[in-house]
Parts: C-alpha cells; structure tokens; sequence
C-alpha cells in the first residue's frame, strides 16, 4: 500500500509513523514543512517559511496547490494528515480521498476556540474527510462539539511501543532522588509551575535532581528562572534526546512530573508509567484517562504550585509503598488500551478498507 501523510518532519510522532508503517512493508510518502530526512521514507518538502510552534501559521494555507500537485504525482491509496490545523485543512483543500485526519491536541481543544477563522476552517476539513481518528473521549466530544458525524470518528489511542518503554533496565540511583519531566519548553506545558514546586521543595528532599527534557521556544526564559530560583545547581536541561535516552531516563527516575494545561493524550504520561517512575499530572481529560488516583498516580490542579510541592513531598516520603501498586495498576491500563503495536494494527485495518471501498 501506497501511504502519504501530511505532517511535521520534525515530531517524533511522525518519524515513528512512519518508521512503523514502512517496516511493515508500505510504501511511505512524507509532505512536510520541515526539510527534514528519515531513513527510507520519501520526504517531499514544501518550503513555507519559519514554521512557529506555538502556532499562526496559516500562511502555509497558500501551499495547498503545491500540496496538491505533490499528492496527484504521488498517486497514493490513503492521504493522512497527522494535526488537523495546517496539515489537516491543507489535505482537505486538495479534495484527495480516501483522506484521514488525527488530531494531536491543541489543533482542536484550544485553537477552535481561540480563533473563529481556524474553526471555520476545521468544519470545512472536517466536512471533506473520510474517516477522523479520536485519540481520546474529550477529543471526541470536541470533534462532536464541533458538528462533526459520529460515523467518522475512530477511536485509535497512539499508545507507547512496549517493546521500548518498559522497566526491564529500571535501575534508580542510590545517592539522587529524581524528579523528571519529558514535555517540551512551551506555554502548554507549564514548566515554570513545576520549577516554582522545586524551589519549594528542595531544602527538603536530599539529594534532589530534576531532569529535564526536551526543547522550545522558552527554553532561555526557564534557564534564567532556574537561577532565580536558586535551583539551577540541581536542575539539568538535557535537550531533545533520542528514545533510548528517554528510556534510560525514565527508568532511573522516581517521580514524573507533567503540569501541561492540556493534552490530546499524554504518550509523555504512558512513557513514564511503563518504565516505572510514579507520575504526579494536571487534573485534565488527558490523564484522567490513565491515572486511577492514589493508586497509580496523583493529581494536581492547574496552577496549584503549593499542591503540587506537597504532592511530590508526599511521594518522595512514601514512594516504597506506593510504587508497587502504581505499577501494577499501570501495566494493566498500558496494556488494555496503550499498547502501539495493537493500536496501529487497527490503523492499518483503517488504512486497507479505505483504500478498497473509498474512490
């Protein structure tokens, strides 16, 4: 099968997409505003300029001729735009079918409603698509919120690659206790609430050391607060770094910590409870779906910054008992609904019914 997608060259969730799909015997097109390479998929870059991850960036709109053009030589079985901004109203200008939209996110629970020109646009997509898949309930209902048919919407949770995240090399430093993150440097992601919790707790717990990974565009504004806080000599930036290295990180953490406003759904959460480090997370839709709390994970609320130092005071004190129910709490979700191979084994289903009854 012939499968393009339409998406950022630069996620990672496109690279593993990608990488899957083509393991799996397809052929793979990528068209992309990021001029980006990836080992055996054909990459098609269409320059649009500088690309903001915060987002604006519906100049890109104009491309969609070019995109087109691009889509015809292709002559794909399945068109698939991965974000349903950008990517998702420029696949539904080219009028190819069979077309899938995912959305990831931000594109749908917080651009529709700060922009009415993205949420006439999204209708428009939306209206064109053949088939949109749900990573989660609340993204559902935003779909439905939004007029879309329940008869398009497929529920297809991404899920984590457990052949990859697991615990089988968990092995927890005995002079740190370790605190990580894994969301990148962007206002969603609120890490200046996390980093206002350390400097709170960090006269308390011995031998603290929070990680942090990731990139963005705050990253010079978090370092500089990192100083103010008097808590840069026991926090690491430690960049964008390569799965086994989140990995490794992961699994010689104690505690994961995520303070994003929202989510489309979490796979930074699964991670991190597949390779053993307690996680503490915002009370939004996106975690709710995996954390049954006290048992495999704690809540905070949004902007709590005094809540969230006692969260992670409490688990610092309690973690041998806690840790062992988390764990088998969380192997058990991971394994009913967040396992990739059998997730994207349904996508590939998707793919081939589409490919034989869409014309």
């Amino acid at each position: 099968m012939k499968i393009c997608l339409l998406a950022d060259g630069e996620s990672i969730h496109t690279v593993r997409w990608c990488r899957h799909f083509y393991e799996l015997g397809h052929e793979i097109h990528l068209i992309s505003f990021k001029d980006v390479k990836i080992d055996d998929i054909k990459v098609h870059f269409v320059n649009s300029g500088n690309i903001k991850v915060k987002g604006g960036n519906w100049r890109v709109i104009f491309k969609y001729k070019e995109v087109k053009s691009l889509v015809n030589k292709i002559k794909p079985d399945v068109l698939h735009a991965l974000y349903a901004t950008s990517y998702g109203i420029i696949g539904a200008l080219t009028r190819f079918h069979p077309y899938i939209i995912t959305p990831l996110g931000t594109d749908i629970l917080i651009s529709p409603n700060e922009s009415r020109v993205y949420r006439s646009l999204l209708k428009y997509a939306f209206k064109k698509v053949d088939v949109i898949t749900s990573m989660a309930p609340h993204m559902k209902q935003a779909l439905l919120d939004m007029g879309v048919s329940e008869k398009k919407i497929i529920d297809i949770v991404l899920g984590i690659n457990t052949e990859v995240f697991n615990r089988k090399n968990r092995s927890l430093p005995k002079n740190e206790f370790v605190i990580v993150s894994s969301r990148n440097f962007e206002p969603v992601y609120n890490i200046p609430h996390f980093l206002n919790a350390i400097a709170l707790v960090k006269e308390k717990i011995p031998s603290l050391k929070v990680k942090l990974l990731g990139d963005g565009s705050l990253k010079t504004e978090l370092i500089a607060l990192t100083k103010q806080l008097k808590i840069d000599d026991i926090t690491i930036f430690m960049g964008k770094v390569p799965q086994n290295k989140v990995v490794e990180t992961l699994s010689q953490s104690h505690i994961f910590v995520s303070v994003s406003l929202s989510d489309g759904n979490s796979l930074s959460l699964i991670e991190a409870m597949a390779c053993g480090a307690y996680p503490i997370v915002t009370r939004i839709p996106a975690n709710i779906e995996w954390i049954n709390e006290g048992i495999n994970g704690n809540f905070v609320e949004i902007g709590d910054v005094d809540d969230l130092a006692k969260q992670i005071l409490s688990a610092y004190q309690n973690l041998d008992v806690l840790i062992n129910k988390s764990i088998i709490e969380s192997d058990k979700i991971i394994a009913e609904k967040g396992t990739w191979q059998i997730n994207m084994k349904r996508m590939e289903n998707v793919y081939k019914k589409l490919s034989v009854n869409v014309k």
